[in-house]
């Protein structure tokens, strides 16, 4: 199957999502948000940071019941102890570096992540995987965040190629639906199955580790 890989040549892109596909980070920023809300006595779940965050984009601080300079305070004090834990946690998703180094030389590859570039430097500061990618798309690159198209239209636009010749790899509902708003095809991955029950639709496949993912973009590429 790798041999359709190869075949493809650099005249298709891959566009990946960042958190929760390479790296671990969701844990974390939940963990940073659950902290954040506890001080105020308000107790969030999982299951909330999955209804809020994952699936309609929004944060999970919305539970505190704050607004202006107090819900300002509140994001930043939640954004302080998010860089501390990202600079202590080992968040590199196993197996993910193997396997970008078989795909980088196939493919034009690139990351469209929510994050804001200060996270994203300090998540990629010890990860080592950015050197197989051709360009990355951070939050302060588009206008719309995730479910919207933007991200992703931003990525097509610096892939050089057309929709057609893309794929996205994504993790959440919000994510594949932007993927797919911009004309994608999409692999809806969940490394070792967390989230692989989260309602996206169709998709193009699904996989839950690091050789089906490659199974599955080697198929695509074979068309």
């Amino acid at each position: 199957m790798r041999t359709a890989a190869k075949k493809a040549g650099r005249d298709r892109a891959i566009l990946w999502d960042n958190d929760g596909v390479l790296v671990d980070t969701e844990k974390v920023f939940f963990e940073a948000n659950r902290r954040e809300l506890a001080t105020l006595g308000v107790e969030a779940t999982w299951a909330d940071f999955e209804a809020i965050n994952l699936r309609r984009g929004e944060s999970l601080l919305s539970l505190s019941g704050l607004d202006g300079e107090d819900l300002r305070k509140l994001f930043a004090r939640r954004d302080a102890l998010y860089r501390e834990l990202l600079s202590t946690e080992e968040i590199a998703i196993a197996g993910m570096g193997e396997l970008l180094g078989r795909m980088a030389p196939r493919f034009r590859m690139g990351i469209v992540t929510s994050s804001r570039r200060e996270h994203f430097e300090i998540i990629h500061a010890r990860s080592g995987l950015l050197r197989h990618f051709a360009f990355h798309v951070v939050r302060e690159d588009y206008h719309l965040s995730k479910p919207h198209p933007d991200a992703y239209l931003a990525g097509i636009d610096r892939s050089g190629l057309p929709p057609d010749r893309c794929l996205a790899v994504e993790d959440s509902p919000r994510g594949v639906a932007a993927a797919q708003a911009a004309g994608l095809q999409v692999v809806f991955f969940t490394p070792g199955g967390v989230g692989s029950e989260r309602e996206v639709g169709n998709v193009l496949a699904r996989a839950e580790s690091a050789d089906e993912l490659e199974e599955a973009v080697a198929e695509w590429a074979g068309r």
